[in-house]
């Protein structure tokens, strides 16, 4: 019985050893110069990546933006306020593409901030442009193709 004990014990104290040995043993061993460049490549990988699924990004919402605002004036509703913020959207694509291309990361986040602003904008312009088109009296149902008569 104490055999059994004492192979049970050394079995438990070897596997606890390999434990804090092997992950040691198993990491590989690389230079500083090797690291740097490797990291610097992802990086570079990453950024560019990013920059252009951002420009993507960015154009698809201008798209569905236009698209918007093209609904909106096939059912008469005025859009004049939000073309005008969509303008100013469209515009900010060129100082986006710039950040994003120098890696400009304060740039980057200003322009963010702004472009935040300005979808914030061409929200509530969309919202109170229907609002005020169905609070002139024209209801959801009237359809302006048909001369407003149901």
């Amino acid at each position: 019985m104490t055999s059994k004990i004492l192979l049970k014990g050394a079995f438990i104290a070897l596997c606890l050893l390999a434990l804090l040995v092997l992950p040691a043993a198993a990491a590989p061993v690389q230079t500083q110069a090797n690291t740097t460049a490797v990291s610097q490549g992802l990086k570079d990988d990453l950024w560019a990546n990013h920059e252009q699924y951002r420009l993507q990004e960015f154009d698809l919402n201008v798209q569905r933006a236009t698209s918007v605002i093209a609904i909106l004036n096939n059912y008469g509703i005025d859009t004049t306020a939000c073309q005008s913020t969509l303008s100013s959207i469209s515009n900010e694509r060129s100082a986006l593409e710039t950040a994003l291309s120098s890696k400009d990361r304060s740039g980057l986040a200003t322009i963010n901030a702004d472009l935040k602003t300005l979808w914030q904008h061409f929200r509530s312009e969309t919202k109170a442009a229907i609002r005020g088109h169905y609070g002139n009296g024209i209801s959801p149902q009237t359809s302006t193709t048909d001369g407003g008569q149901t």
